[in-house]
């Protein structure tokens, strides 16, 4: 209360303190807000201040583009400031203006308060009109775009009152007299008292603020921003007023006093609505000002009570039962209540006594009381009643009661229509009644005039519930909810006229409901509307039926013909009325004028004609519809007729008996009769006529001759002039010929034409004349047309007149083709034989008959056979079936052959044996005829099996007097002189053959040499070892070289001849063969690389096929077998294949027929290297030289690197080498190497490197075999065919020293001891060294057919400081020597050069060697890694109040570049707090075998790829210990404590990241990392307050500054902390501009002396970045003395 009261009087002083108000300019921080909406608009860096000063300064006019760019920059931030200003200014102006509007409005509510009174009795009625439309700058918030009051409020000016006038009262109390001497009674809050008046009226004139009311005129006038709306004029001072000093200390006494009697009443015995009367629970309350609350509604009625439920309702109750539930009543404020319940005024809900949660019937806040209402219902009606609940509220609070059970609802309608009903009928309609409700119902329906009634079960006796015209039943049920049933209704009316009567549906829940039956009575009533077609009256005097009402005629038509007629009848009932129609003879008698038919002249007699028809003939007519009707009248006979047509009504009511003359009412007869009606009679008359057909033309004549089995069309038309259609046919003529019409049937209509086709088809020629006839359908005689043709039959052609056939061989046959045409359109069968006086069977025709069709031809042969010699002639008869034929002749001349020899004796002059022989001989036709001849395979005579002969042509056939020559081949067998032979020859005619004589003198013998192609041959006497083949000194290894050898044959004789080599023979087949072999199994044409590729390898599988036998060469010799014809020179080519160097000797051994074998030497010197490298492959070009190994480039003293080089030996012999390596100067001026061997250059080692004796690798005969020789051991594994040697049959390759010897031609003996110095000079190459370069193993023996493997390796040198590249060339020698013997030498065939005397093969080394070293790559040119944090980044402000410290890092990254051609292994290592974040691995990868050494945590880095390294500088609470260090020296090494020129302080550590290379080099890269210590500062260290009044609060404040990284701090109080306070006692300083590292925040340090005494306290400002905390000497005193009491 004392915090309230006083609260109330600063609000005197300073109105804006009890209203809510802006915050002021500084503390109005809406950034969180900006950023929030803005995002990275309004957060993301800008340029500032310091960078455009930094850009005005660097603008020296260097670019003019750089120049332009500031002083746009320029002008934008000059704008950019500028709009900042004003948006400031007018934030500031509309701040301003919402305080003096908050300060105006308040003021006004204070003197609302004054002249109204207590103000607790009227807190919701004091509403102040807002100032803020009068207290802000509109043309300002117009000019800057914004919506000002004026734009959404009316237009009104401020009225200002008039003071009130002060009357000088000298017996009004004063202040001081109120407060410390009255005895009047003061408001205690329960008596209630006149308010007497105030006794200062007017405490403050200064107070006068401008109102709101719409009524004053005082005219506006316009504010600048800074001048205030609620400024006035100082009012002068009256006479006798207090000043305001006096006025505040006696309203300051005066609320004292109040104070003191101001305590709060029970709300329990206050109304709720009271200001203290018990506040509502379920309402929400809204803050009025500081302490104060309100009731969010104060016009609306608190309740103080909430029934439960709110309505008492009852459903689904029967009749006798009780039912009851219990009403609960809940106390809703905040103070207890009494409550009082008035029970309903019905007697159908009685209740119960109430049941209290506490004695004395009073019911606690947010507790219930109970009542029990109970319902006793005496039927099964709605009932409604109410309870009434007596509270302490001003309104009565009233419960409904609800008694409603829902009613059963059905689906029958008000109205029944019935529909209509024909008078004296009886109608039955069923109504679908369903109960929809929720409950079951019984119902009752009675008349209208029965209801109401004493009791429905008298009513409802019987079934139906009759009210005529009218009955339904049942007239009582009972539905469930959703069953159904069937209301039937009976309407049975006497009158046509419309008929309504209600009846009344009672139900058992007391509900009534009226529904209306309506139908209406109707008579019969028909109506004839239309007859179409011309309406025909009958003539006068013309006989019709007595009661026919209607007449109707149909037109003269033909018989059996069709009219018909279209009646409309309508029916203008309501009702369907079933019809059938009666055709009836007339009733035909003469009446006079005005006279009745008798009923005894009218007759009923069906017609028995039946012309006419009706359709339909039975049916319904449709209410209130017309009704079309078809009459047909179809006449058979040549007659009139007449009927009449009756329309007759079934099950038609008869009509009720009329009223008597007295007037009484004859009882209604519900089963009345129905009969056949007839309601309308209608006459019809026809009549028949005859047909009448008209033919155009009457007949048809077809002019000339048409061919038999031709079709002939004419056309004709047939009129029908008849009344109606027609049906036609017409008959046939089928006998020779064929005559018909088409169409032959059909239908013509009245008065139109059809046109007709008639055909007509000859059989034989004749002329015809006939008559067809025409039926017509119901015509009494036919209708005939007559027609006159002739016919014509086929004519058949030859295409020549006579058959020639010439001259003709005597036995022969000859035949000749006829073509017959058929020239007509007809179809023509002939014959063509000879004519019976010239048969002699010598001529035959085949067909000789036939059928030929319309223009068609067949060919027919005539065959000739002569039986003898004669000049033949004869004629040939063609005739036609039904036509025309022709004659035709046949003549020829029949001879034999005769053939003679011009010379029947043939003499031959040269003759080989076996060798044929040819000469000519000539054979003479001597007639015309073609004969044939042939001769004879066997030769006749006494010499005839010592020879042969053969004829060229054997057969054949001489023209007419023409010649031929014959060759004849003759081989004789023997050598001795042949007279008696003979040759035959038939020809085919004559009766004997041709006979030719032939002699033959003695044959010669074979004759052979052998030549060069650049020299003359030599005879077969002479010997052919003078001609030499010489392949050639410098024949390369590999290669094939090839040689001509010319065999002459001077003779003749044909001879087969054989060559093979001696020695290094070979058997093979061509490899063309093998390629065209190889291409039969491809199914796709093959690439032309394909092809050369597939070309290639099966020339090598040829040549390794050849070299299979392991003697290092073969001679392939093509053709190896033949035939030397005669006289011919065969050229055959050598060629030498190799795969072994040496000088190599052998013989040609040819074989010619019968002759002796020729030997012809051959030579060969063979020059180059077998083996070859893996990597390279062969190299035919350029054997000795191997592989370039380029070890590149590697670090200086690295490991060494090792290549492994596989060497292959394709050879069947095992090659030894032995390597020597050199190293390359290139300063070197030595020129040639002279080499002394003793013994051995490069003997034999073991694995150890000892030199084998030269017996140890021999076996037990004494000599060392070949891979060959080994294959050719019988008793070892793995013999192949292949290797075996295919000269002669079983004979020994190898040649022994003895044979050797006795060889002229022996080149190689035996051989000779071993040589024990030898001197060699060879050019030089290098200096001998296995530094750095060295091969192992140095000597290896390459086996046979496999490989060996060799390791080059290089070790690094070791550079001095000042070299940075070395570069190491070298090579590599391996000298190739044979350990066998075999294959270093055969005897007299072939000797190979070893070791020195042989060219060793060459492989080049090339290495550089290079220090390690990487490019480091930064962000700064600096060259150091610069690492920048902040102590204040350790701090974490978990909550308001807790601030948690974590460590973090900060990461930089560089790169790391190998510039080099090597790899580098290398680690990376740094000293806390730094540490380096290792990247992840890549695959190692290496060319050598031997990777480098190096742990498991080593980097690789491949030549040319760069590697990006992360280096953490981690920072922790313990680093800001070194600053405490620095002064004691004990700071680590690289730790320096570096100040500021503004103030700050900061930790600077140096290092240095370690690169660690494998090969123990090392690389340093330069860290450092600046980290910002924080610095608190306090304004001032101490405080003294004075004297201060007791009980009153006195601030002073003073600001902590903070430099350097920001940080978090809190304050405690050591001393008297319960007077002296610190707001805020914790916080944050962090500057909220980027850049800014100095803040400050303001502490507000309050003195509340609680008595009279000194106070001391020191206020201690600890923060976890600084170890030596701040403090604040705090000192005042306390006092009671009113000099200091603070106003």
């Amino acid at each position: 209360m004392l915090e309230e009261q006083e609260t109330r009087r600063k609000s005197q002083f300073d109105p804006s303190v009890n209203s809510h108000r802006p915050a002021s300019g500084k503390s109005q921080d809406i950034s969180h807000v900006l950023a929030s909406t803005f995002k990275d608009l309004y957060t993301k860096d800008i340029i500032g201040k310091d960078t455009l000063s930094n850009l005005i300064k660097t603008k020296s006019g260097r670019s003019s583009y750089h120049d332009r760019y500031v002083e746009e920059l320029q002008q934008a931030h000059s704008e950019y400031s500028r709009r900042v200003k004003e948006a400031d200014m007018l934030e500031s102006h509309i701040i301003e203006a919402r305080a003096r509007a908050a300060a105006t409005e308040s003021q006004a509510y204070e003197r609302m308060k004054e002249k109204i009174g207590d103000v607790d009795d009227h807190q919701g009625l004091l509403t102040v009109k807002s100032a803020f439309s009068w207290c802000v700058d509109k043309d300002l918030l117009e000019t800057s775009n914004l919506i000002s009051p004026q734009d959404y409020l009316a237009t009104q000016k401020p009225r200002v009152e008039a003071p009130a006038a002060i009357k000088s009262n000298p017996a009004k109390p004063t202040i001081a007299y109120t407060m410390h001497m009255t005895r009047e009674p003061q408001d205690d809050g329960y008596t209630l008292i006149a308010r007497p008046e105030k006794s200062v009226p007017e405490m403050n004139g200064s107070d006068v603020s401008l109102t709101f009311e719409s009524s004053s005129d005082t005219p506006k006038r316009k504010k600048t921003p800074r001048e205030k709306p609620n400024q006035t004029k100082p009012r002068p001072k009256w006479k006798g007023e207090p000043s305001a000093k006096d006025r505040a200390e006696g309203w300051e006494k005066l609320q004292k006093l109040k104070d003191r009697h101001s305590f709060l009443r029970n709300p329990r015995f206050l109304p709720p609505n009271a200001q203290q009367g018990g506040t509502s629970l379920i309402r929400p309350r809204t803050k009025v000002g500081k302490g104060m609350e309100q009731q969010s509604s104060a016009d609306d009625p608190v309740p103080v009570f909430l029934a439960k439920p709110s309505v008492v309702v009852f459903t689904d109750y029967i009749v006798g039962h009780v039912y009851e539930t219990t009403l609960e009543l809940k106390n809703l404020t905040s103070a207890s209540r009494h409550v009082r319940v008035i029970p309903p005024t019905t007697p159908y809900f009685p209740i119960g006594l109430g049941r209290f949660p506490s004695e004395g019937g009073v019911v606690a806040p947010g507790m219930s009381c109970k009542y029990t209402v109970r319902f006793a219902p005496d039927s099964l009606g709605d009932y409604e009643d109410f309870i009434v609940v007596e509270t302490q509220a001003e309104h009565l609070f009233v419960v409904p009661i609800v008694a409603r059970r829902p009613p059963p609802i059905l689906t029958l309608p008000r109205v029944l229509d019935c529909g209509c009903c024909l008078v004296g009928g009886v109608k039955f309609v069923e109504f679908l009644c369903q109960n929809v409700g929720l409950s079951a119902g019984t119902f009752c329906m009675i008349p209208k005039n029965q209801w109401p009634a004493s009791n429905l079960r008298s009513v409802a006796r019987t079934y139906f519930s009759e009210q005529p015209p009218f009955a339904v039943s049942p007239s009582l049920f009972v539905l469930q909810p959703g069953e159904a049933t069937v209301v039937e209704v009976v309407f049975f009316p006497t009158t046509a006229e419309k008929s309504c009567q209600v009846f009344t549906v009672v139900c058992d829940n007391c509900q009534v409901k009226d529904i209306s039956i309506e139908g209406e009575g109707q008579l019969i009533a028909l109506e004839l509307v239309s007859v179409s077609g011309k309406k025909e009256p009958p003539v006068v005097g013309e006989a019709h039926d007595l009661t026919a009402e209607h007449f109707v005629r149909f037109s003269p038509c033909n018989p059996h013909s069709v009219q018909q007629k279209k009646l409309i009848i309508r029916n203008n009932v309501h009702l369907e009325l079933p019809f059938h129609w009666q055709i009836m003879k007339p009733n035909l008698r003469p009446l006079l004028p005005g006279e009745i038919p008798e009923p005894s002249h009218i007759q009923f007699h069906l017609a028995t004609d039946d012309v006419f028809h009706v359709s339909p003939v039975t049916g319904f007519l449709a209410p209130c519809q017309e009704e079309e009707f078809l009459f047909t009248f179809c006449p058979k006979e040549l007659k009139d007729y007449h009927s009449v047509c009756h329309l007759v009504l079934r099950d038609v009511p008869q009509l009720p008996p009329e009223a008597s003359d007295n007037g009484v009412l004859q009882p209604v007869r519900t089963g009345s009769k129905v009969s056949d009606v007839i309601v309308m009679e209608i006459e019809v008359k026809g009549s028949a006529e005859p047909y009448q057909v008209l033919l155009e033309p009457y007949a048809v004549v077809i002019p000339g001759e048409i061919f038999i089995c031709a079709t002939t069309r004419r056309q004709f038309k047939m009129w029908n002039h008849s009344k109606s259609y027609i049906f036609f046919q017409w008959e046939r003529i089928r006998s020779c010929h064929i005559i018909e019409v088409e169409p032959s049937t059909g239908r013509i209509e009245e008065n139109e034409c059809f046109d007709f086709d008639l055909i007509v088809t000859g059989g034989k020629p004749e002329r015809v004349v006939t008559s067809l006839v025409c039926h017509i359908e119901h015509h009494h005689e036919p209708i005939t047309l007559a027609m006159e043709v002739s016919f014509k039959g086929p004519i058949v052609t030859l295409d020549v007149p006579s058959v020639d056939f010439g001259l003709m061989k005597l036995g022969e046959q000859t035949q000749t083709t006829l073509l017959l045409t058929n020239i007509t359109q007809l179809e023509a069968s002939w014959m063509l034989k000879e004519r019976p006086d010239h048969q002699d069977m010598q001529i035959l025709v085949e067909p000789c008959r036939g059928v030929l069709p319309p223009l068609a031809s067949c060919s027919v042969d005539v065959l000739f056979m002569p039986r003898f010699c004669q000049q033949y002639e004869t004629e040939l008869e063609l005739t036609v079936e039904n036509g025309t034929g022709c004659h035709l002749s046949v003549r020829a001349d029949v001879q034999s052959p005769q053939v003679c020899l011009l010379n029947c004796e043939l003499l031959l002059s040269e003759l080989y044996i076996g060798v044929p022989a040819k000469a000519t001989i000539t054979l003479f036709n001597q007639t015309l005829l073609p004969s044939h001849f042939s001769w004879m395979a066997q030769l006749e005579g006494k010499h005839a099996e010592l020879c042969a002969a053969s004829f060229d042509p054997t057969s054949g056939t001489l023209g007419p007097n023409t010649s031929m020559e014959i060759t004849v081949t003759f081989i004789s067998h023997t050598d001795m002189e042949l007279t008696e032979v003979v040759a035959l020859c038939e020809v085919q005619g004559m009766n004997s053959p041709l006979a030719l004589s032939i002699v033959a003198p003695k044959t010669k013998k074979l004759s052979v040499s052998y030549s060069l192609p650049s020299a003359r041959s030599t005879s077969d006497d002479e010997t052919p070892a003078t001609v030499l083949l010489d392949f050639g000194g410098d024949v390369i290894l590999k290669r094939a070289v090839t040689k001509q050898l010319l065999i002459t044959n001077h003779t003749a004789v044909t001879a087969p001849f054989t060559i093979e080599a001696e020695y290094f023979s070979c058997h093979a087949s061509k490899p063309h063969y093998q390629s065209e072999k190889r291409f039969t199994y491809v199914k796709k044409p093959l690439h032309s690389v394909q092809a050369k590729k597939v070309e290639e390898k099966a020339h090598e599988e040829f040549v390794s096929s050849l070299l299979a036998h392991g003697k290092g060469a073969a001679f392939f010799v093509l053709p190896d077998t033949g035939m030397l014809g005669p006289f011919e020179t065969q050229t055959v080519d050598v060629t030498a294949y190799t795969d072994m160097w040496g000088e190599y000797r052998d013989h040609l051994i040819c074989r010619v027929g019968d002759l002796d074998p020729a030997l012809i030497p051959m030579q060969m010197t063979v020059k180059g290297c077998p083996l070859y490298f893996q990597m390279t492959g062969p190299r035919p070009d350029d054997q000795n030289q191997g592989p370039i190994i380029q070890f590149g480039t590697h670090v200086s003293g690295g490991d060494t690197v090792s290549r492994s080089l596989r060497i292959n030996n394709p050879t069947m012999f095992d090659i030894r080498m032995d390597w020597e390596t050199y190293n390359v100067d290139p300063n070197d001026r030595k020129l040639v190497d002279v080499v002394v061997a003793y013994g051995d250059a490069f003997p034999v080692k073991d694995a150890d490197g000892n030199e084998v004796l030269s017996g140890a690798l021999r076996i037990s005969d004494g000599s060392i075999q070949t891979v060959w020789e080994r294959n050719e051991t019988p008793g070892s594994e793995g013999t192949s065919g292949s290797l075996q040697s295919m000269t002669g049959g079983g004979r020994e390759e190898c040649i022994s020293e003895e044979n050797c010897e006795k060889e002229e031609m022996c080149l190689y003996p035996a051989p000779a001891k071993k040589k024990l110095i030898s001197v060699h000079i060879r050019p030089h190459v290098g200096n001998p060294s296995d530094y750095p370069y060295c091969i192992t193993p140095q000597q290896i023996v390459i086996p046979a057919k496999s490989s060996g493997t060799i390791h080059v390796s290089f070790t690094p040198l070791t550079l001095s400081g000042s070299v940075c590249e070395s570069r190491c060339v070298g090579l590599a020698l391996g000298f190739m020597s044979l350990d066998s013997e075999m294959a270093a030498c055969v005897p007299g065939k072939v000797g190979r050069a070893q070791a020195l005397d042989l060219e060793p093969v060459r492989m080049d080394l090339l290495a550089v060697v290079k220090p390690a070293v990487l490019l480091v790559q930064m962000e700064e040119d600096e060259g150091v890694l610069e690492f920048c944090a902040s102590a204040g980044d350790l701090l974490k402000g978990e909550s308001e109040k807790e601030v948690v410290v974590h460590e973090f890092d900060i990461t930089r990254t560089f790169r790391l570049k190998n510039n080099s051609e090597m790899l580098l292994h290398f680690r990376l290592g740094a000293q806390p707090p730094f540490s380096v974040l290792k990247p992840q691995p890549r695959a190692r990868t290496s060319n050598s075998s031997n990777p480098p050494t190096g742990d498991s945590h080593s980097l690789m880095l491949q030549p040319q790829s760069s590697l990006q390294v992360k280096v953490a500088f981690h920072c922790s609470l313990s680093l800001l210990d070194h600053a405490d260090q620095v002064d004691e020296l004990e700071v680590p090494l690289g730790v320096t404590l570096v100040h500021t020129a503004s103030g700050h302080m900061k930790l600077r550590f140096q290092q240095n990241l370690l690169i660690h290379y494998s090969n123990n080099s090392l690389q340093t890269v330069p860290l450092r990392a600046h980290l910002d210590l924080a610095i608190l500062r306090l304004s001032t260290d101490s405080i003294n307050f004075g004297f201060c009044y007791v009980g009153q609060t006195q601030t002073i404040e003073i600001n902590l500054y903070s430099h350097g990284a920001h940080t978090y701090w809190k304050s405690i109080i050591d001393g008297d902390s319960c007077v002296f306070r610190v707001t805020p006692d914790f916080g944050c300083l962090s500057s909220k501009e980027v850049h800014v590292t100095s803040c400050s925040q303001c502490l507000q340090i309050s003195f509340s002396p609680s008595e009279d005494r000194e106070f001391r306290a020191v206020v201690v400002i600890r923060s976890p970045l600084v170890k030596i905390p701040l403090t604040l000497q705090l000192q005042g005193t306390g006092s009671f003395d009113e000099v200091y009491r603070c106003n």
